[in-house]
């Protein structure tokens, strides 16, 4: 079976499954479910053809065929049974409503208690053969796993002669003239296998097909993308979205146009009986694998945008993007030909040393390609200076990491071919482009449907203004939408492109892992360490932590700002967050060791004794770290007093917070002595900062002036608010001299210093002026 049928039969599945979900009729949905016991037997037949057809199966797509089979008589019969154990149950119950047996219950009680024994019997037994039966195909499931797999591992790295070896090019100048007489056998059946009759007529056919085809590549192309240019600028308000859709518009057009062209040739030719048995598979491979071309000029195009720098999506400049313009062209006509020569050589039947030549010349020639692209890349790093002086940032860690797994690629890659492991070499070197042209569509969906989602459902957006007057959501709640909405889909299009990048694989791909965790156990003492079980863990753990990262860098970044959350709300979801996701991935790292969950009960029950005598004062800040998040006694920005520091608090973490005091030094302060202590909090409830000034002045002094002048200096100056009122008072009069004492209110307590400077400044140079006098207070 071929990867393209599978595939059509996968999807033809999926679309199924959803049309009986959703689609199902009501009278079929309330139709009686059928009988469980009857279900396992037809499900029993169904394993015994499974298996019957394993021992006999030889082709990697039928074994997978026969797994997905096995997969879904092992959920049918767990289905079964879920149905059957509560019937079970049911007559558990009734025989314990009879009592225990003796000799002098009734006649009817002895004859319902016999029926129900019987029926008892039965679903217990059937109970039983639905376990068995699902334990039976998951033993067959295994068995085709690792069959995949085992032929999967043949096949890529079987050795072969190296294109160093005498031995390759003996075989090649031995089979030379039978591979020459093949080629020449399989053009003349071919033309030979093309009827006579109506040639005129057949030749019309194709070449309408042929000059369909060149108007769909050319001009429906280029009217195309003139259209959707045109209505971009006219149409469409100059956002974000304007500029990604257009993008995807012409990729799409530039996808689908010459596709449609492509397989209207093939049909014409078809339809005419151009093509024979032995063209028609080749012709078809050759039309699937032009279209995925056309794809990736289309897509390099898109992304590209030479000569349009204030449209294009990927922050390259116009002579960088002039410079990679060739390679898409190029990655597209070495991938035709690298399927015409393989494929080819097989329609043909070429020989066994002419089919590995074939394999060495594509290999080095995907290799070539992607050498040529890896030093373009560092020639425009190196002639850039914006480029390689930028700051690091996720996006650049993620560029240098893909150049780095690149040229690894292409260095064992390499080494495998000349080495003999022509396979391998071929599928890495395959699998590279293929990752390549994956990335590269995943980054201009992403990009796509954020910029979509954020667009649309904003509060300034036509779509939002609705929302907010129709639905009555705050503006800011329609923007948390747009990015809720934005990270859903592009959670959605990384599942896909995940699929996508296992497709080369075939059809061991969902099984990668399968015979790392059954490879050889190394026995030490009496512990048992699989290595395959270790490297599982480490890449689940790796990936869960990546996980975590960016959902926080989602919620930092993306979701967290568009709500009404203050900065210390907002670090406590956060944090709160990442520890939660890394415990669970640390949880999920251990399952995938091996370890169950009763044996994580036990280590967490070893470590809570150690806990309450060793660590006893970590865990006691833990708690009062996530304490401090979720109630917020303290939370960032807050200026606080703790002892005789003062400072504004910077970061709380789950184990200690850090303070800023006013020497710009970091006070670090367990989190247990913000709970348990007494610490003040000046911001927490009211963020108002008060300024006293305290004077004495002569008895004699014009006391309306002095209050004058005081009220004016507060009232003209810029940081003392108007609500609450500036005030002066007279606190006393004692050993001759009037006491006086202003009050005034800043934004903060952070202003009060400051601003009760400048108002001394401005009372003393005024009282100066004015020839009032000043007495220190005593």
């Amino acid at each position: 079976m071929t990867t393209t049928t599978r595939w059509v039969r996968l999807w033809a599945a999926a679309l199924f499954s959803l049309w009986a979900c959703f689609a199902l009729p009501a009278s079929a949905q309330d139709a009686a479910a059928p009988d469980p016991v009857a279900q396992l037997d037809t499900l029993t037949a169904e394993l015994g053809a499974i298996t019957q057809a394993a021992d006999a199966s030889t082709d990697a797509g039928q074994k997978a065929d026969l797994r997905d089979r096995g997969m879904a008589v092992g959920s049918a019969a767990n289905a079964a049974v879920a149905l059957l154990e509560p019937q079970l149950v049911a007559i558990d119950a009734r025989i314990a409503e009879l009592g225990e047996p003796n000799d002098a219950e009734a006649p009817d009680i002895k004859e319902q208690r016999a029926k129900l024994d019987t029926e008892r019997g039965d679903l217990d037994s059937a109970i039983k053969r639905g376990r068995l039966l699902a334990a039976d195909a998951k033993a067959v499931i295994d068995r085709m796993i690792l069959e995949i797999n085992e032929a999967f591992s043949r096949d890529t790295f079987k050795l072969v002669p190296s294109p160093l070896s005498p031995a390759l090019w003996n075989g090649v100048a031995r089979s030379l003239p039978d591979d020459s007489a093949r080629l020449r056998d399989y053009a003349r059946v071919s033309i030979a296998g093309i009827p006579e009759r109506d040639m005129a007529s057949r030749l019309a056919i194709v070449a309408a097909g042929l000059g369909l085809a060149l108007l769909l590549a050319t001009r429906v192309r280029r009217r195309l993308r003139q259209a959707g240019r045109d209505f971009a600028l006219n149409q469409v308000p100059a956002t974000r979205a304007r500029r990604s859709a257009l993008t995807l518009w012409f990729v799409v057009v530039g996808t689908l146009a010459p596709a449609l062209g492509f397989f209207a040739l093939y049909g014409a030719l078809d339809w005419a009986d151009m093509l024979t048995r032995g063209t028609q598979p080749l012709a078809f491979a050759l039309t699937t694998i032009a279209s995925l071309g056309a794809f990736m000029v289309s897509l390099g195009a898109g992304l590209l945008l030479v000569g349009k720098p204030s449209w294009r999506l990927l922050p390259l400049g116009d002579d960088t993007a002039q410079r990679l313009r060739s390679y898409p062209p190029l990655a597209a006509t070495a991938t035709f030909l690298g399927v015409l020569i393989i494929e080819g050589g097989r329609a043909v039947g070429v020989s066994q040393s002419a089919a590995i030549l074939s394999n060495y010349v594509v290999a080095f020639g995907y290799c070539a390609l992607i050498v040529a692209v890896l030093v373009s890349f560092g020639r425009i790093r190196r002639s850039n200076p914006e480029v390689a002086n930028r700051e690091p940032s996720a996006q650049t860690t993620l560029v240098t990491l893909a150049t780095i797994a690149a040229w690894v690629c292409v260095v064992v890659s390499l080494i495998a071919a000349l080495q003999g492991y022509v396979n391998f070499a071929l599928f890495l070197s395959r699998q590279t482009i293929w990752t390549a042209v994956v990335g590269a569509s995943t980054y201009l969906l992403l990009v796509v449907a954020d910029d979509l989602c954020t667009t649309l459902l904003s509060g300034e957006s036509r779509l939002g203004r609705s929302l907010h007057v129709g639905l009555g959501l705050r503006k800011t709640q329609v923007g948390q939408l747009g990015v809720v909405l934005s990270a859903v889909l592009r959670i959605a299009i990384l599942v896909l492109a995940a699929l996508l990048l296992s497709g080369p694989l075939g059809p061991g791909a969902s099984s990668l892992f399968y015979q790392l965790g059954d490879s050889a156990e190394i026995r030490i003492g009496g512990f048992t360490i699989v290595p395959g079980s270790i490297l599982k863990a480490i890449v689940v753990l790796a990936v869960g932590v990546a996980l975590v990262r960016g959902i926080r860098h989602w919620l930092d970044e993306r979701f967290l700002p568009a709500t009404d959350l203050d900065p210390g709300a907002r670090n406590s979801v956060s944090t709160i967050v990442s520890y939660i996701g890394i415990i669970l991935a640390g949880f999920w790292a251990l399952t995938a060791l091996g370890i169950g969950v009763e044996r994580i009960a036990l280590v967490v029950s070893a470590l809570s004794v150690g806990i309450g005598f060793g660590l006893q004062a970590i865990t006691q800040n833990f708690v009062s770290g996530l304490i401090l998040l979720a109630e917020r006694p303290v939370k960032i920005g807050d200026t606080v007093r703790i002892g005789t520091d003062e400072g504004d608090v910077r970061r709380i973490s789950v184990r200690s917070t850090e303070i800023q005091i006013a020497d710009r030094s970091t006070l670090i302060v367990p989190n247990s002595e913000l709970i348990t202590k007494t610490i003040r909090n000046m911001t927490l409830a009211n963020p108002l900062g008060r300024i006293q000034i305290a004077f004495s002045a002569p008895l004699d002094v014009d006391v309306a002036a002095v209050r004058a002048a005081l009220l004016e200096i507060y009232g003209t100056h810029r940081d003392v608010l108007t609500d609450p009122k500036p005030s002066v008072f007279i606190d006393g009069i004692d050993s001759g001299q009037v006491q006086f004492k202003s009050f005034a209110f800043v934004n903060g307590p952070r202003l009060v210093y400051a601003t009760r400077s400048e108002i001394l400044f401005q009372v003393l140079e005024r009282f100066r002026a004015e020839g009032l006098p000043i007495v220190a207070p005593a």
